[in-house]
């Protein structure tokens, strides 16, 4: 039996050994073969390889992102119900420091020149 040898990086290698697979198994960064599949797959190893997520232990990585979704949910959940009631508020008192009068805005679109002054000055 003879054996044929090769040189990978300088280093004389025998062709027909086979070698074991390599430890850790890295299959899963291997692309996948469909279009879509290789889209969510590019978007996950950049997700992994920017926020170090490769680093960690399974267990670890389902911790984080649990974390991560409920501070992101309660983020938005406060944006969406106490937000607008704030904006009403803080406009209110905007009001108040501007004419000295609190929720009298007819004042205010008087003195811009736009509201009810308008509606006269338009044809029939």
């Amino acid at each position: 039996m003879t054996t044929t040898t090769k040189y990978i990086n300088g280093l004389q290698v025998p062709s027909d050994q086979h070698f074991p697979p390599p430890k850790p198994d890295l299959s899963i960064y291997q692309p996948p073969k469909s279009k879509v599949a290789q889209f969510f797959w590019r978007r996950w190893m950049w997700f992994e390889a920017t926020f170090v997520f490769s680093m960690l232990e399974p267990w670890e990585k389902v911790m984080l992102l649990m974390m991560a979704f409920i501070f992101t949910s309660l983020f938005f959940t406060g944006m969406i119900k106490y937000f607008p009631p704030h904006v009403t508020l803080m406009r209110r008192r905007a009001m108040y420091y501007l004419l000295g009068q609190e929720g009298d805005e007819y004042l205010l679109w008087q003195w811009l020149g736009i509201g009810a002054g308008n509606a006269l000055r338009t044809e029939l």
